[in-house]
């Protein structure tokens, strides 16, 4: 493994406790961790005048909805895991 670092921010932190919490989450958010520490640059990206982000989707579990993860990746190579919510769009 890469020794990429990945950083949660505080909205990051919020989002995952009105999903239910690290403990329910977790499974799912290492497994794009481990995508994030391998090739960030993967993901797809949405860009516009205003803001420019990249994202993960993960599928439905027997316990979770899809979800979305958005991150931006610093300068320094280094991830921030931004937002996690429900993933409409699926």
């Amino acid at each position: 493994m890469s020794g990429r670092t990945i950083i949660y921010d505080k909205s990051f932190d919020a989002g995952v406790i009105l999903l239910g919490g690290y403990l329910l989450l977790d499974p799912v958010i290492d497994a794009v961790v481990d995508g994030l520490r391998g090739n960030p640059y993967a993901f797809p990206k949405f860009e516009n005048d205003f803001i420019s982000f990249r994202y993960a989707h993960t599928a439905r579990t027997r316990e979770l909805p899809p979800l979305v993860i958005i991150f931006s990746i610093r300068k320094d190579g280094s991830v921030t895991l931004e937002t996690i919510e429900e993933d409409d769009s699926y």
